[in-house]
């Protein structure tokens, strides 16, 4: 699906911004009302999604999406906002701030001693993805597909390093008109936490969202056999017991009650941390080590044993490491 943003300002012909205000009026007076752009917008041929910014009457700013709808020809208006209103992207699900223990009980099956629990408070809202980033959306951004398993446009996107997941939530803001997280510089990533662009999620996030308030090692029950023959495994994720030898279309299984998919199992997902031990005290949004040698993936993929699919799982590799179990789901913080 193409998208299409188009800014006008005060700058900008009178005619343009008769049209623009048009848009906008009906904008404002209804949802779903069509909206014929032909005349101020020659360049919409073959777009399906068009994103406006500009001066509508009195000289305010507007924003408007639109879709294209083939049987009137022409765009219908599906969403608008003046300036300053934001919009929460599509295909994303809002996490509520709160508190929760992170890591795991000494008992939990499968457990490893980088999983101490501890008590982690995230003190704002963010968005994360409900489903893993698929090859579709990778190539709409990136242009090529990097995976392992190819030709499945809705299969998560695989072989995407650290690196590769940061530039792509930066692309991704690019297109979108928004701040970008991240400044590259010379192979350094630097993360401003008050940009509003895609980003991943920390490590304690990634977790927040996958238990979704469940306390057990899966966000449907405990795990009841390490290796491949786990029944709450099964239920919820691909990984050894299931898989075909690849990675599967996203959404298939039954998501977590936050509604997120495949948050265990499918594949392992690159997180904002470097991988170190965690404190042990009560903690508040906490980012991990200022620096180290590896990045945090989490939640297990589609060969990977039922133990490395639990809640408290963790896994790590360098920031160029990509291999056909390791994808990834961004996040947005809410405004």
């Amino acid at each position: 699906m193409q998208r299409l943003m188009v800014s006008f300002s005060r700058r900008k012909s009178a005619a343009i911004r008769s049209g623009m205000a048009s848009v906008f009026l009906a904008a404002s007076t209804s949802l779903g009302v069509p909206i014929d752009l032909t005349d101020s917008t020659p360049s919409v041929t073959g777009v399906t999604t068009l994103h406006i910014e500009g001066i509508a009457t009195l000289g305010s700013s507007y924003w408007a999406d639109f879709e294209w709808n083939e049987k009137t020809n022409k765009f219908d208006v599906v969403a608008y906002g003046e300036e300053g209103d934001w919009e929460p992207p599509r295909g994303f699900v809002r996490i509520e701030a709160g508190t929760f223990t992170m890591g795991s009980p000494e008992d939990e099956l499968g457990r490893d001693v980088d999983e101490p629990q501890h008590e982690v408070t995230l003190t704002r809202d963010f968005y994360i993805a409900e489903m893993e980033v698929t090859q579709a959306q990778w190539v709409s951004v990136m242009g090529s597909n990097p995976s392992y398993f190819p030709g499945c446009d809705e299969c998560p996107v695989d072989k995407v390093s650290w690196t590769g997941a940061v530039y792509y939530c930066n692309a991704l803001s690019a297109l979108e008109g928004l701040s970008p997280a991240y400044e590259i510089n010379a192979g350094i990533v630097t993360w401003d936490p008050e940009a509003h662009g895609y980003r991943l999620p920390t490590e304690a996030e990634w977790e927040y969202a996958c238990r979704a308030g469940t306390t057990t090692a899966f966000y449907n029950g405990p795990i009841i056999e390490s290796y491949c023959e786990d029944p709450n495994m099964d239920e919820i994720g691909w990984y050894c017991g299931n898989d075909s030898n690849h990675t599967e279309e996203v959404g298939r299984k039954p998501p977590n009650p936050w509604g997120l998919y495949d948050m265990s199992g499918n594949l392992w997902e690159w997180c904002w941390d470097w991988k170190d031990y965690y404190d042990v005290g009560p903690v508040v949004d906490p980012t991990g080590p200022d620096s180290g040698t590896d990045r945090v993936f989490r939640g297990g993929s589609w060969s990977h044993y039922a133990l490395h699919c639990r809640s408290a799982s963790r896994h790590q590799g360098g920031v160029l490491y990509k291999v056909s179990t390791v994808g990834f789901r961004p996040a947005i913080s809410a405004p």
